[in-house]
């Protein structure tokens, strides 16, 4: 099967809602998280996100993966949540043809980095064979095939790290992976006269959910296998692996925030979500200076007093630097010294926010400081943009 990538490179109940998902975990676990995760996984790994829904169950023009939540669309941040993983290669979007141009203009405005852009199917198999198809592409600078494929969809934002790490090191062990959730209704099954015929015991069920994960080698032998009767009204990708392949999936519980953004009413919940999780924490990088210590307990306190976390890190040195720089990567600010201050230029849409303090702030434009040259580390990752970036300096 053909497919033409489009590339860009730089350098489902309501009690099943989550009230907070940790969309961005905090503090010291979120990093001790990332540097565990990032030691143990040593292939490679890409992503496929199908896109090409129309939106028909939410009834509203705009597809609902393009539908802005303070003010970035949805889609935004499901391929933020995989390219924060630093041992995630590529991100294949895939999208209706007529989408192509928008989702190329999200790429760049909100500088996604490891994102390759694929033309749809007619159906939900077609356009992930597309998607699988071209991770085997050979045209893309420094890409290899992986060796795990993982499949989720677009539309479920929320997923964290450490559940792809469970599900890509059981993909590769077993060939294919899944999440599961336990069943919220009992499921029957009906007479064509509209009567009970029979109930299944909800005890030994499971919904399936994304993630899943697959070898690259089987989720390719499935579809290769696949039959028409497949494309056209299949939805269930482990049942292809296991049909097609004889790879029996290994299925993990996953977490309550696997939840899909489905009806109209479930995009409202995303966008509180999103907020809550936004406001939940914030970074301050101290220096060593005695009193940018102090200003900082000063501040955890008062954090805490509103059930907030203030991570606290002295430096971008090591191990800081490189968590902040990967993870956090919603930092943009851009510096000029007209007179010898530092000004930023903000374009803010979320209320939260990484402070510099700092004592006896002097700024020389021939002799950088420690807070220019922080801020020039941070302008150079050119992360996408969603958080502002406040200092704070004590004179």
């Amino acid at each position: 099967m053909e497919v033409s990538p489009v590339y860009m490179q730089s350098d489902d109940s309501e009690q099943d809602r989550p009230a907070y998902p940790r969309v961005f975990p905090t503090g010291e676990a979120r990093k001790s998280d990332h540097l565990k995760a990032g030691l143990c996984v040593d292939f490679p790994v890409s992503v496929v996100l199908p896109a090409g829904g129309t939106g028909e169950r939410t009834g509203l023009q705009t597809p609902k993966q393009f539908c802005p939540f303070l003010g970035r669309p949805l889609i935004s941040y499901t391929v933020e949540s995989f390219e924060r993983v630093s041992w995630i290669q590529t991100v294949v979007v895939v999208v209706a043809k007529e989408n192509t141009g928008l989702m190329m203009d999200i790429i760049q405005r909100f500088q996604h980095k490891k994102v390759l852009v694929v033309p749809g199917g007619s159906t939900r198999h077609r356009s992930i064979c597309n998607g699988v198809a071209a991770l085997g592409e050979q045209r893309r600078p420094a890409a290899h095939k992986p060796k795990v494929v993982i499949i989720h969809d677009a539309v479920r934002p929320f997923v964290d790290e450490d559940f792809l790490h469970k599900i890509a090191t059981a993909a590769k062990e077993q060939g294919a992976a899944g999440a599961i959730r336990p069943l919220v209704s009992t499921v029957i099954a009906t007479t064509s006269e509209g009567y009970l015929d029979h109930s299944l015991e909800r005890a030994k069920y499971r919904a399936s959910e994304m993630p899943q994960g697959f070898t690259y080698d089987v989720i390719c032998e499935a579809y290769q296998k696949c039959t028409e009767s497949d494309f056209e009204f299949g939805t269930e990708c482990l049942h292809l692996a296991l049909q097609y392949c004889g790879t029996n999936a290994k299925l993990i519980d996953g977490p309550p925030t696997l939840w899909k953004v489905t009806y109209k009413r479930d995009l409202a919940a995303a966008e509180s979500i999103i907020k809550e999780t936004l406001s939940q924490s914030a970074c301050l990088i101290t220096g060593g200076l005695e009193a940018a210590v102090a200003l900082a307990n000063v501040l955890q306190k008062a954090f805490g007093a509103l059930d907030m976390e203030l991570n606290v890190t002295p430096d971008l040195m090591g191990d800081n630097g490189r968590y902040l720089l990967e993870d956090w990567n919603f930092i943009k600010v851009s510096v000029s010294f007209p007179f010898n201050i530092i000004k930023l230029k903000q374009q803010l849409s979320a209320p939260i926010f990484l402070m510099t303090a700092f004592l006896d702030l002097q700024v020389d434009p021939f002799c950088p400081s420690e807070v220019e040259a922080l801020i020039v580390a941070l302008e150079a990752e050119n992360r996408a943009l969603l958080n502002p970036a406040v200092i704070i300096w004590v004179s």
